[in-house]
This record gives structure tokens, sequence and C-alpha cells, in this order.
């Protein structure tokens, strides 16, 4: 006795499959991708905070350092210029070093969702193995 599925119930089973499959790919991604971003969301509120704290001490310590740097350039008419100038230009070079440090920390920070590049590499490799022996 020969017995066959029908067309009709492969093709049906083969639409499932590949739903299943499609679903659990898209899972894993949105999986990953949440995870990260949970990561990313954590550090965001304290990022902020430390942003208007810093501004805030730099407003009072800047203006505390220009005051010294005029007392000590007081004969010179240009005092406060030239205070403001030394300021000026130490925040400058703290800030691109802060900058510099900020760029490379999320350079180094790799934002593609490896394991689902990997279970899709996989499934690539099983598909091409499938078809071969199809």
């Amino acid at each position: 006795m020969h017995t066959e599925k029908p067309i009709a119930t492969i093709l049906i089973e083969t639409k499932e499959e590949l739903v299943r499959f499609v679903t659990t790919r898209v899972n894993l991604l949105k999986a990953e991708i949440e995870e990260k971003a949970s990561k990313l969301m954590a550090v965001i509120p304290m990022a902020a905070a430390a942003v208007v704290l810093l501004l805030s001490a730099w407003i009072a310590l800047n203006f505390a350092l220009l005051a010294v740097l005029h007392g000590l350039l007081m004969p010179s008419e240009n005092a406060w210029l030239w205070a403001s100038m030394i300021v000026g230009g130490l925040y400058l070079a703290l800030g691109v070093g802060a900058g510099i440090f900020v760029v490379n920390t999320l350079k180094a920070t790799n934002w593609a969702p490896k394991r689902t590049l990997t279970v899709l590499k996989q499934d690539q490799v099983w598909l091409q193995n499938e078809a071969r022996t199809a």
C-alpha cells in the first residue's frame, strides 16, 4: 500500500514550519535588541543627572577660578580676558578628552545582534546542506 501525503498537506506543513521558523528568529532578534536597549536605558537617567550636576559645578567653579586668576593678573588691564582664556582653554582640553573617551567607548560596544546572526548563519548552512541532499 502506497501512503504518500497529499501535496496540499505537505504545503500546509511547510508553511507552518516556515512560520514557526521565522517567528522564532524574529523573537530571538527582539529579545536581543530589548536586552541591549534595557542596558542602555538603565544608564540614561544617571547620565542626565551627571550632566546636570557637572554643569552646575562647572558654572560655580568656573566663576571661582576666573576670580582667582583675575586677582593674580590684577595689574593687567585685561585680567578678566586672560583669566577667561586660561579657564576656557582648560575646559576645552578636558571636554575634548572626555569626548574622545565617549566615542571610543561607543565604538568598542558591539551593537549587532550576535546571537541572532549566529543562528541565521547556522540556518543558512543547514538549508544549503538540505538543498544538496534533496
